[in-house]
């Protein structure tokens, strides 16, 4: 059985998210693997960087 981990988001990184849907939609539309750690963490830094990016 697979767990996905998600990481602890704020608001507006929720906001994107939901747009793919669900986190583990996100991280698969990356490459990333949604129950690895070490893709959880790229996936956060990618969502980060959206969220920046929405700010500006």
């Amino acid at each position: 059985m697979w767990y996905f981990i998600e990481p602890p988001l704020t608001s507006a990184e929720r906001a994107i998210v939901k747009t793919y849907g669900s986190w583990a939609n996100f991280m698969f539309l990356f490459g990333l693997e949604p129950w690895d750690n070490d893709d959880v963490q790229e996936g956060k830094r990618i969502l980060e960087a959206f969220a920046a990016d929405d700010d500006e």
